[in-house]
């Protein structure tokens, strides 16, 4: 009997251990991570707050789970400044960053290298319900406002539906909300939660997930008219940001987002984002990169032209062909778009000499062993201001000539 004694509380604390590995998930953090630390605002709803109730809030936590560590917040507003002051700054005691994980970033990156999106969201208009009107669209502002009452309009500063507001001939009836106020307590949903829900104002427009959780919680009933008239190029996702160098950390991430998908959507479904259906798709003209008509070309392309002539042909070659020196630009622009020509000419090359002028370049190379002159790299042209405004204009020549619309003579300009 002593002995059963004995092995219960070893089964029991086997179960508990096991209990504990199960929640933990199946990844691993890093060598060295012992906590999700979080880039975050303390009163910034419906992302965050220091009570934990945003939904970025109950996002960490389950990645916090998923990775078997707890998380800890470094709040600071969520302003100009926030990535510089928080994921991007060392503490000075410690040596380390003074937290690894921003959320809702835009899923373009920028400062940060971006997870795969985890939501995206369109601009809303929310007004009060059942007072005799309704408002589908925006254009709707007027026809009430002339029909049955004035509506007071408040939108922040830059707001995407000024423009229309502008033209529907509103301007006399529109507040303008600061969107960051110099003051951390102050938060953009105030302009439902508070100014929209007393009557100062009877329409406002938000940010999709902003206008949906304070309408959800508001005491005056109101409804959300997410803006699918906008269309498509104005759907914006958001996803999490890391440090560029965080790159382990970074692939980490995405395979607990995509694992962990549904749990993420159920949880921004608590917040009632505006609907996306029925936005308006969105019709894209492809935009003309040259243009090419008998041998003469559109002014962009002519500049190209004597751009590649007073500056590349040094080591391209006349006809930008390639040399011994440098490649033929016209079998390496096949495919390549714009943007990877712009990055590859301002981010890869970088001079052992810089000689931005031509013929000091010519005679460089002419003083130079042969083997040197192949190892020689292309001139940065990142801080030349003769270069780097006319990047596209040399984009659309080589393009031009890499498509086999224009030869090698010197091309004529078409009247316009």
């Amino acid at each position: 009997m002593m002995v059963l004694f004995r092995v219960f509380p070893l089964i029991l604390l086997g179960l508990i251990f096991n209990t504990i590995i199960a929640n933990a998930g199946e990844f691993k953090p890093l060598q060295g991570q012992t906590a999700l630390r979080v880039c975050a605002d303390a009163h910034n709803l419906p992302y965050s707050n220091d009570k934990l109730e945003g939904f970025d809030n109950k996002i960490a936590a389950l990645i916090g789970e998923e990775l078997g560590i707890p998380v800890e917040y470094y709040w600071f507003p969520q302003r100009i400044g926030f990535t510089r002051n928080t994921i991007k700054k060392i503490d000075p005691e410690t040596g380390r960053f003074l937290c690894d994980l921003a959320m809702s970033i835009p899923a373009e990156g920028g400062m940060l290298a971006a997870t795969a999106p985890y939501y995206k969201s369109i601009e809303a208009m929310v007004y009060r319900s059942g007072e005799g009107y309704e408002l589908n669209q925006i254009s709707d502002i007027a026809k009430v406002s002339k029909d049955v009452k004035e509506l007071k309009i408040g939108l922040f500063d830059r707001d995407d539906a000024t423009v229309h507001l502008l033209d529907d001939g509103l301007s006399e009836q529109i507040e303008y909300f600061q969107f960051m106020s110099g003051d951390a307590l102050v938060y953009p949903g105030r302009i439902v939660e508070d100014a929209l829900a007393s009557g100062k104002i009877d329409v406002a427009f938000a940010w999709g997930p902003i206008a949906g959780y304070f309408a959800s919680k508001s005491t005056a009933p109101m409804t959300v008219v997410p803006l699918n008239e906008f269309g498509e190029r104005h759907v914006f996702s958001f996803a999490m940001g890391v440090r560029h160098q965080d790159k382990a950390w970074k692939k980490l991430l995405n395979n607990i987002l995509d694992k962990r998908k549904d749990d993420i959507a159920a949880i921004i479904d608590q917040y009632n984002f505006p609907s996306l259906a029925n936005v308006k798709p969105e019709v894209r003209k492809k935009r003309e990169i040259y243009k090419v008509e008998n041998g003469k070309v559109d002014d962009k392309t002519y500049v190209g032209w004597r751009l590649f002539n007073s500056t590349c042909f040094v080591c391209h070659g006349k006809h930008a062909t390639g040399t011994d020196r440098a490649p033929n630009l016209l079998v390496r622009l096949e495919g390549m778009s714009e943007r990877a020509f712009r990055k590859k000419l301002l981010s890869r090359y970088f001079a052992k000499v810089n000689l931005d002028d031509p013929d000091r370049r010519m005679e460089f190379l002419k003083q130079i062993a042969e083997k040197d002159a192949v190892e020689f790299k292309m001139p940065t042209w990142d801080d030349d201001p003769n270069i780097r405004p006319h990047i596209s204009d040399l984009y659309a020549y080589l393009k031009a000539r890499s498509d086999g619309a224009l030869g090698e003579e010197r091309p004529e300009r078409l009247e316009q």
